[in-house]
């Protein structure tokens, strides 16, 4: 009974030598950098200036990961480069380091930042190699603004007809404004209340009339009252 235990306790000494020896060989193993890290899509940067980018910082040398850090700090270094949006890195069975990153979505080039910016506010420097297609947005935006020119691009890049159709959005203190491509109108907004109401309007108006003569003597329209379309006309 006594030889019994024994030898059940050495298997069991030897069971956990084994795998304690096997998680220490296995966290010294060397971690090496997945060829799906050469087929990134990255459309604001180059593959080799992300790669120069993690070298500088040390977490990568050559086709190695540098095992001083996590994988979590290696995914919040990358999600603070202002092109990206979030990154996941994992390590595969075969002990090799794979990135998944995405990036930030354009929705519209602000003029006065020379930046672009996503759908949620963050600011997106200028690429070198992609220009996206998005609005554009003119005049001063404080962060209130921001948020009402983010609605307004969102609604205007998602709707075929008027991104192709507007030139540009023009916002001050009070009122959002539209310039539409090739017219020598604004149309008027107002506020941000009930926008994709008013932008809906513009499109059955435009439709309606832009093949008329009425169409050629607008100046102004002003689609900030309720359930109406408000012609000003050029004086003859």
């Amino acid at each position: 009974m006594i030889y019994k235990k024994l030898s059940f306790s050495i298997l069991l000494l030897l069971i956990v030598c084994a795998v304690i020896w096997a998680n220490k060989v296995n966290n010294n193993r060397v971690i090496l950098i997945s060829e799906d890290f050469n087929n990134l899509n990255l459309k604001y940067i180059e593959l080799d200036s992300l790669k120069r980018n993690l070298k500088e910082n040390k977490f990568i040398n050559d086709s190695l990961f540098n095992q001083k850090f996590s994988f979590s700090t290696l995914e919040t270094h990358i999600n603070n480069i202002d092109f990206f949006d979030n990154s996941n890195v994992y390590k595969s069975i075969d002990s090799k380091i794979n990135f998944q990153i995405n990036e930030k979505n354009a929705i519209m080039f602000l003029e006065y930042q020379n930046k672009y910016v996503d759908s949620i506010g963050q600011l997106i420097p200028l690429s070198k190699i992609y220009k996206p297609e998005t609005t554009y947005v003119v005049g001063e935006i404080d962060s209130v603004n921001l948020i009402k020119a983010v609605k307004v691009s969102t609604l205007v890049k998602n709707d075929e007809f008027l991104f192709g159709h507007i030139d540009y959005i023009f916002m001050d203190s009070i009122n959002i404004y539209l310039k539409p491509l090739n017219e020598n109108f604004l149309i008027k907004l107002g506020n941000i209340s009930d926008v994709s109401n008013k932008l809906n309007r513009y499109k059955i108006f435009y439709s309606a009339i832009h093949q008329s003569d009425l169409f050629s003597e607008i100046k102004n329209l002003n689609l900030s009252f309720e359930n109406q379309v408000v012609i000003e006309k050029q004086k003859q």
